[in-house]
């Protein structure tokens, strides 16, 4: 057996989540495995308020699932829902 896997990753805070977390980067040392999971520890860190069924993710500029694996140096940013006119 291999212990947990810590990687770092980047996060990159847009939006009102810049504004809840009070900064527009951030890098973690984490365990975390996938981005769902990212999001509730951020979720829990920050207190943001939007439920992570409203939320979008992007890892490396590219959109994908909140069940996606993280890997060592992904830059990952959460979307928050957007008003369209």
């Amino acid at each position: 057996m291999h212990a947990s896997a810590t990687k770092t990753i980047t996060i990159q805070y847009v939006a009102m989540f810049k504004d809840q977390a009070d900064r527009s980067m951030e890098k973690i040392e984490t365990e975390i495995k996938t981005c769902s999971e990212l999001y509730e520890y951020l979720q829990e860190k920050y207190k943001f308020a939007i439920p992570l069924s409203q939320i979008r993710v992007a890892i490396n500029h590219e959109f994908c699932p909140m069940t996606q694996l993280l890997k060592e140096q992904d830059l990952v940013i959460f979307i928050p829902p957007v008003c369209g006119g």
